[in-house]
């Protein structure tokens, strides 16, 4: 809401539609539909599956997708349909980006993103990535997937107040962090 009251476009993916239906009524109250595109799918490795998304009562936002072999459809607001991050692609060309910042806050399915997201990584500048870590750090995989993602894109862990996190230590990193591209200025 804030980066679109300041005049800029923004693209925000959830996979839970009462948090959509949230954000759509904020948007209209804020005026500022036409600078928001929102997407209800769950970003995942493949598109058009359909997954079940966990229950959390703690947490209205804090749903967390369930990878099983069983995959039956049920046609409620815990089922969500999965894009890979790649299938944005259109929207941020017809809109003329050119670069970007990202907050990535998906309850530990963070490496989905850059599991199927190279190609606007690799097509738009995108500086500095903010990322909760504390559910992804759970899962050793996700998190190699992640450090060899943006090592490859020379883009270092960093805290908020800038300091450089060890990557060999990352159980210990804090619940929130980022991604900052080497060489990038105005960020620390």
């Amino acid at each position: 809401m804030y980066v679109a009251a300041l005049g800029r476009f923004v693209l925000a993916i959830d996979c839970f539609a009462p948090n959509l239906e949230r954000l759509h009524r904020a948007i209209q109250l804020a005026n500022v539909a036409n600078r928001v595109v929102l997407i209800q799918n769950a970003i995942y490795s493949h598109s058009g599956e359909f997954l079940r998304l966990s229950n959390n009562s703690k947490n209205i936002g804090g749903q967390d997708i369930q990878i099983s072999k069983n995959r039956s459809f049920i046609n409620d607001s815990y089922t969500v349909k999965t894009i890979q991050f790649d299938d944005l692609f259109p929207i941020l060309l017809s809109r003329g980006i050119r670069g970007a910042i990202m907050k990535m806050d998906i309850e530990g399915s963070e490496s989905f993103v850059v599991e199927s997201g190279s190609r606007i990584f690799d097509s738009f500048e995108i500086p500095f990535i903010q990322m909760e870590w504390m559910n992804v750090r759970r899962y050793s995989e996700r998190v190699k997937i992640i450090l060899n993602f943006f090592k490859k894109r020379n883009y270092d862990p960093m805290t908020f107040s800038c300091q450089l996190l060890n990557s060999t230590q990352y159980s210990t990193w804090p619940g929130d962090m980022c991604w900052i591209k080497r060489n990038v200025s105005n960020f620390c």
